[in-house]
């Protein structure tokens, strides 16, 4: 964590600013293109304090009396103790003792399911290597699709504008969004996936990954001028309430794109009606099996995966290679989460009017690239605007 950081932090649960204590520090050498990235974002004063990144500490909430641990770079923001937390207390017991009695972890009640998510997404990021393709896309198409989704080519970024996106995993769309709108950009997830994501981009002064419950985030209100969120608020035991819960954080003026699981990723032809029959049967044995039985049951599953994609490849060039271990990341994507609830297009709209967005579009899947169609076609982008205040309210596109 960027020591600076903490300016932005809030306690999840009581709002209120947080004092940092390091416990052990690290000072980067900013290079010539991260000099160059910070001066485009509006820093003009670099020295060696912008420079220096907390690897452990805690992060205090004076009235609330709760700490928050930052452990291997990353702050802990749940508004609940973990296994990370335990881990944490007993490497830094002396430290933390010498705090007090007065502060202690939070202790509310994670939201319903939200500890299976946590374990599930934690287990099927881990180990993920940094080789240009995610799922069967490069990151050369990933990056493309951000941008239509984003609407960055009907766009001219005239300002750093600041980013937030809610389930980053392994922070890579963070960083291609963050150099596109030259501000700083914050990832948080709720699985570990954000500590290989930190530890990954951790020379990188304008990246902040943070671990945090969509509906617990640690900042004020209308604290970021782009929020991006995709294939996450799904997984939630209510995609409704995590929309509405996220799009506080969007300034007036700024903007939030989302994408969820559709109503045409279960029936738009027989085969997805047969795909999702059967992972309506696993989901509830898989989300709840340990690791080791849910490789073994997803492995035939697996297999099924690498030869669709060598059809894929036949049809379009641009989809990259299944390994079998992409082809198991992928299944558990899609058999193991407690939650993957679907929407359609109107449905989500009517989110964004409810928080409080105008401008809404639904995103067109032939303005992404091809090795992504036919999955974006299936499925639901819609992204809106909110007003400045007092301004008119301008009227939805498709």
């Amino acid at each position: 964590m960027w020591k600076r950081f903490v300016q932005q932090l809030r306690c999840p649960v009581s709002g209120e600013a947080l004092t940092l204590v390091p416990f052990q520090e690290t000072d980067v050498q900013l290079t010539s293109p991260m000099e160059t990235a910070c001066q485009e974002a509006g820093y003009s004063s670099i020295d060696c304090e912008f420079m220096r990144r907390v690897d452990a500490g805690v992060l205090l909430a004076p009235s609330a009396g709760l700490l928050y641990p930052i452990a291997r770079g990353v702050p802990l923001m749940l508004p609940y103790a973990t296994s990370l937390h335990a881990h944490f207390a007993h490497e830094w017991s002396s430290r933390v003792a010498a705090l007090g009695s007065r502060y202690r972890f939070p202790s509310c009640s994670p939201r319903k399911g939200e500890s299976a998510v946590m374990r599930s997404f934690s287990r099927e990021w881990a180990g993920y290597h940094y080789d240009g393709v995610i799922w069967d896309v490069s990151y050369e198409d990933n990056e493309r699709r951000l941008i239509a989704e984003l609407g960055l080519q009907q766009r001219t970024v005239d300002r750093p504008e600041s980013l937030l996106e809610i389930g980053c995993g392994i922070g890579l769309t963070t960083d291609q969004a963050r150099r596109h709108l030259k501000g700083d950009g914050v990832g948080v997830d709720l699985s570990l996936a954000v500590v290989g994501a930190a530890e990954h981009f951790q020379n990188h002064p304008l990246l902040h990954f943070v671990q945090a419950s969509a509906f617990y985030l640690p900042f004020d209100p209308e604290a970021f001028d782009v929020l991006y969120s995709r294939g996450v608020l799904h997984h939630t035991y209510s995609t409704r309430e995590a929309m509405l819960a996220v799009a506080k954080c969007c300034k007036p003026g700024g903007r939030f794109y989302l994408w969820v699981y559709g109503p045409g990723s279960t029936n738009d032809t027989a085969f997805r009606r047969v795909a999702y029959a059967a992972e309506a049967a696993l989901r509830p044995i898989l989300s709840r099996a340990p690791g080791p039985v849910s490789t073994a049951m997803l492995a035939p599953i697996a297999l099924g995966y690498v030869g669709y994609n060598r059809l894929r490849q036949r049809w379009d060039d641009s989809v990259q290679p299944f390994t079998f271990e992409r082809a198991l990341h992928s299944a558990r994507d899609r058999f193991t989460p407690r939650y993957a609830h679907r929407q359609n297009a109107s449905q989500v709209s009517e989110w964004f009017r409810e928080a409080g967005f105008d401008s809404i579009e639904i995103v067109d899947w032939r303005d992404i690239p091809t090795a992504d169609q036919d999955d974006y076609r299936r499925n639901t982008g819609v992204r809106g605007a909110r007003p400045h205040i007092g301004s008119a309210p301008a009227q939805m596109s498709n």
